[in-house]
């Protein structure tokens, strides 16, 4: 049966080639080859705010505002149609008339050919399908609105590119073909994880919007069979109730359920609020504070030191952006100066520290003595930049960043500095770290993380009494793991003995193996293992670690069943943040 109908828009063949399954709601059909009827009457029934009526046959709109514009070319080989029709001709001037598609050549060796081939002939339904489908990508990753389709310069922009083709609706796109491809994502992804993902962390953030509407994000994130760290968004949604931790539980529960998780979650990593963190609690999950809030706490924290000086940076950047005339006169002394491009200030957040250090070094740049401040915080900016990754582990990283930290504040807080204000701060700092990091390499979820990076081991760690400690809990760890194992082994050694036969000259040496095998004690593989695993040498800092464990995991089995599990963990909550960066081109005041 051919597919040039519009439906076809709507329904795709099943794998079973004998049904087609709804785009919109997922609904079975029987697959009739002689007609179309019953898939028209479902989407009447079931969708009736679909369209159906063919968009090749609606009036197109005038694309030319002047019925006299020409279009004029000085290549070779233009493209005159759809029908691919080849002018070979130096230059050809082509008058697009205001009341019909028609392209009408001047030269008058085209007097004999057919007028239909110079009309715009519609697209057929497959080609139809994957321009929609590109328009729809566009509007979605590049925070389009839906209004764009009933943009004229666009309209007229796809007309030239393609005279035959059709912008859908606003209401099409938004109703009919972004369900459909929300559907064959979420499949897909759904699919991806289920195959993939045995150990998923999450992360979990929330966000208001311009509109003062509250949403929640919740992120996965897992290591799959290639040892790739992988990451998806499971959900965005609006919520509004109160954020009490039985909410906050409910909503949590919901998402995961809604993807099959109930018995893959590692950890779930939020910043420090105390509704969120009993929430996860109450969900029976292990939490993981955000590393970058506790970070942004305690620079916070510090800043208040140097609240005067803070204030006074503040007040000239503030003066410069509201005033036109001084942010004039700055760029022209920048440009008398040889300052190019000249440099605009940067006025800090609030809620965000960077932009105290990003504020404080534009305003460095700009000769003002601030020095002090960008060297003790330059360190703080570097870690929250790579600490926030998720395109990489991080949550191995902790401890290291933690002790580099406290070797920093140390270093500093023996320093003399004239500016009593800049030595409070830097002794509040040390304050914060130590009170915010210093226990971290005691918490077994980092420590187990850091021994399990191949980079760090046991040279992560500040004291030794913790790796100690760490190292014991990843022996019983990967001794249950190798009981797993070997029960999932046992029927099948014993299997494969029976089939092989009591007449087979191998019977005797495969029994004896069989027993070796079975014999094995548990702790003792996982002592040996674990030790090979730390006398081997540390891999260079920049290799990819993930890499290194898809190469060796048949030669550490049971660490690499709980790398896995461990280092799939992300070590601050920056993706949803990101998820809400993007979401705030979604819900622009364009799109609202």
């Amino acid at each position: 049966m051919s597919k040039s109908s519009v439906i076809w828009d709507y329904f795709q063949l099943d794998s079973d080639n004998i049904n087609v399954k709804c785009g919109l709601c997922r609904t079975k059909l029987k697959n009739n080859r002689s007609s179309t009827s019953n898939l028209i009457r479902h989407i009447k029934s079931k969708h009736p705010t679909v369209n159906l009526l063919n968009r090749n046959t609606r009036v197109l709109e005038e694309t030319v505002d002047d019925p006299n514009d020409a279009l004029s070319t000085s290549t070779t080989n233009t493209i005159i149609s759809t029908t691919n029709l080849v002018v070979n001709q130096t230059e050809t001037s082509l008058q697009i008339p205001s009341n019909e598609h028609v392209i009408r050549p001047q030269s008058s060796r085209f007097v004999n050919n057919p007028i239909t081939q110079y009309l715009s002939k519609p697209l057929g339904a497959s080609r139809r399908k994957i321009i929609d489908q590109q328009v729809l990508k566009m509007i979605v990753k590049e925070y389009y609105p839906f209004s764009i389709v009933e943009d004229r310069e666009f309209v007229k922009l796809l007309n030239l590119l393609n005279p035959g083709y059709t912008l859908p609706s606003r209401k099409t796109l938004s109703k009919s073909l972004l369900p459909i491809m929300y559907n064959e994502i979420h499949d897909k992804v759904k699919q991806d994880i289920k195959d993939q993902a045995k150990y998923v962390s999450i992360t979990t953030d929330s966000w208001t919007s311009i509109k003062n509407e509250n949403y929640i994000a919740v992120t996965c994130h897992f290591i799959n069979n290639e040892c790739e760290l992988k990451s998806y968004l499971l959900s965005c949604f609006k919520n509004s109730e109160s954020h009490s931790s039985e909410n906050l539980k409910n909503d949590l529960l919901a998402v995961i359920k809604k993807w099959g998780l109930e018995h893959n979650i590692a950890a779930c990593t939020t910043d420090n609020a105390h509704n969120i963190v009993k929430a996860v609690g109450l969900c029976g999950w292990r939490h993981v504070g955000c590393f970058a809030h506790s970070l942004n706490l305690a620079v916070q924290t510090a800043l208040k030191s140097i609240s005067d000086t803070r204030d006074k940076v503040s007040g000239i950047v503030g003066h410069f952006e509201r005033s036109p005339q001084a942010a004039e006169k700055l760029r022209a002394m920048q440009e008398q100066l040889g300052l190019t491009p000249p440099l605009m200030l940067i006025h800090d957040v609030v809620t965000r520290w960077n932009s105290t250090y990003e504020m404080f070094q534009r305003i460095q740049n700009l000769k003002v003595p601030l020095s002090f401040s960008c060297e003790v915080l330059k360190y703080f900016k570097e870690i929250t930049v790579e600490i926030s990754s998720e395109k990489s582990v991080s949550i191995s990283k902790s401890v290291v960043f933690s002790r580099a930290l406290l070797k920093h504040c140390t270093y500093l807080d023996t320093q003399f500095y004239d500016s009593q204000q800049l030595t409070n701060m830097i002794s509040t700092l040390k304050q914060q770290v130590e009170q915010r990091f210093g226990p971290i390499e005691k918490i077994q979820i980092y420590a187990e993380a850091t021994v399990l990076d191949p980079r760090f081991k046991k040279y992560g760690f500040l004291n030794n009494s913790s790796f100690t400690e760490s190292k014991k809990t990843i022996i019983n760890k990967a001794t249950d793991i190798h009981i797993g194992m070997k029960n999932t082994m046992q029927p099948a050694i014993q299997n494969q003995s029976v089939t092989i036969g009591g007449d087979s000259i191998w019977n005797d040496f495969d029994e004896e193996v069989c027993s070796q095998l079975i014999s094995t004690n548990p702790t003792y593989a996982a002592i040996v293992e674990i030790d090979k695993y730390l006398q081997e040498g540390l891999i260079p800092r920049h290799e990819n670690l993930l890499k290194w464990w898809k190469d060796n995991r048949n030669v550490y089995p049971c660490l690499f069943e709980l790398m896995k599990k461990r280092l799939c963990v992300l070590a601050t909550s920056v993706p949803c943040e990101r998820i809400f960066s993007k979401a705030g081109q979604t819900i622009s005041k364009k799109r609202k």
